[in-house]
């Protein structure tokens, strides 16, 4: 079913439609981080900057099993998000390429997971404050099965990991 598209041509302060909604104007500024995720403080107000998105992508790679779904088929990616937006803020001049926002310098990125009956739940946190959380299911039986007979050592130890980066 197709969207709406907004007529007109782009100029400021045009109203975009939005399905069950009435218009809302078109998105000026950098992508702040209360625009994005339900924030409050000093970090909502900051825009995403590429040192942040970089801190995040760097935190889901080292949570083990955590996927980073845009590159492998999936779903959403906090970090892929983060990328996006700051490179539309770069592109804005809204920020410098290698910037940091001061909540995420000060305060750090990180990525936690906690283990629940059948997989883990993976939190994904700027300054302290909650961006992302999903859920991961364990392997199925036969899977692991498979994986514990093709690596020596047979199945390895297994258990919650958190990564902080700052």
């Amino acid at each position: 079913m197709a969207q709406p598209q907004p007529r007109g041509g782009g100029g400021e302060g045009e109203q975009v439609p939005v399905q069950g909604k009435e218009a809302a104007p078109a998105h000026q500024g950098p992508i702040k981080y209360g625009d994005a995720f339900e924030v409050k403080g000093e970090l909502a107000g900051q825009p995403i900057a590429p040192r942040d998105a970089a801190a995040m992508r760097a935190a889901e790679e080292q949570v083990e099993g955590v996927p980073v779904p845009q590159e492998s088929g999936g779903g959403f990616s906090v970090g892929g998000f983060m990328e996006q937006a700051a490179q539309y803020n770069e592109a804005l001049g809204a920020v410098q390429p290698g910037q940091a926002s001061d909540a995420a310098a000060n305060k750090g990125v990180n990525v936690t997971q906690d283990a629940v009956a059948g997989g883990r739940i993976v939190t994904e946190f700027v300054a302290g404050q909650a961006v992302g959380q999903y859920a991961v299911a364990d392997e199925a039986p036969a899977e692991q099965a498979k994986a514990a007979a093709g690596s020596e050592g047979g199945a390895g130890a297994g258990g919650a990991t958190a990564a902080r980066h700052t």
